[in-house]
C-alpha cells in the first residue's frame, strides 16, 4: 500500500461520519510521526479519536472550534505550527465539515439574509478562510508536496427540492476549489464526492428519486 509520507494531515468534521473514518484510513498510509490536526465542535468525540490514532504512533492535536467562528482559521494555523516539524514531508487539508442546513424549506421561503449568510459563512466562507491560511502558513517549499481536498457532493452539480442552502453551499465550494487548482499549479486539489448517486446525506427513503420526483414533477 502506497504511503504519504511524513504528513501534516488537517481534518475538518473529523469527530464522526466521514471525516472520522478518513482520519482512521489516512493514519495507515502515513509514516510514524506524523501529524494530525483533527478539528470539530465536539470535544468528546475527538478526544475518541485523538486516542484511537495515537496507537499508530501519531502526534494528534484536538481543536475544538465552530469553523464559522472568525479565530478558527488561526486556532487550526496556530495548532498545526505548533505540532509541524522540519521533517514534514506532506501537508493534507482535508475541507469535510458541512452542514445540511434546513431541509424541509423551499427556496421561495428564505427571505432572511442573516440565516442565509450565517448558513454560507459556516459552510463556504470558512473553507476558503481556513484553506488560505493553511496556505499562507505553509508556502510552497523544496521537498513539501501539498494537497487539498474539498468533500464534495451530487448536490454540488444537480438540483434537489428544498436543499437550497446544500446544493449552493456544495456548487460553491466545488468552484472555489477548481479556481485554486487554476490558481496554484504546484498544489493538487481535489474535488471528491464519496458515493455515486444520490448524495450521500439525503435520508434513505428517497432512494432514487431524481430531483424532479422531490418536487412532486
Amino acid at each position: 500500500m502506497e504511503q504519504l509520507g511524513r504528513v501534516l494531515c488537517i481534518i475538518t468534521g473529523a469527530s464522526r461520519g466521514f471525516g472520522r473514518t478518513v482520519a482512521k484510513e489516512m493514519a495507515r498510509l502515513v509514516k510514524p510521526r506524523s501529524v494530525f490536526i483533527v478539528v470539530a465542535r465536539s470535544g468528546d468525540e475527538l478526544r475518541t479519536l485523538k486516542a484511537e490514532l495515537a496507537e499508530s504512533d501519531l502526534e494528534v492535536r484536538c481543536v475544538v472550534v465552530d469553523l464559522s467562528l472568525t479565530e478558527a482559521p488561526e486556532m487550526v494555523v496556530r495548532a498545526a505550527k505548533e505540532a509541524s516539524s522540519p521533517d514534514i514531508e506532506h501537508l493534507i487539508l482535508v475541507n469535510n465539515a458541512a452542514s445540511l442546513g434546513d431541509v424541509s424549506r423551499f427556496t421561495k421561503s428564505f427571505t432572511s439574509m442573516a440565516e442565509v449568510n450565517a448558513y454560507l459563512s459556516s459552510n463556504v466562507s470558512s473553507a476558503l478562510c481556513l484553506t488560505a491560511s493553511v496556505l499562507q502558513a505553509f508556502p510552497e517549499q523544496s521537498g513539501l508536496r501539498r494537497c487539498v481536498i474539498n468533500i464534495s457532493s451530487l448536490c454540488a452539480l444537480k438540483p434537489f427540492c428544498s436543499w437550497v442552502l446544500y446544493c449552493t453551499g456544495k456548487a460553491a465550494r466545488e468552484m472555489m476549489f477548481k479556481v485554486l487548482a487554476e490558481e496554484e499549479p504546484d498544489l493538487r486539489v481535489l474535488n471528491y464526492a464519496p458515493v455515486q448517486g444520490v448524495p450521500h446525506l439525503l435520508p434513505a427513503e428517497i432512494g432514487s428519486s431524481t430531483p424532479r420526483d422531490l418536487c412532486g414533477g
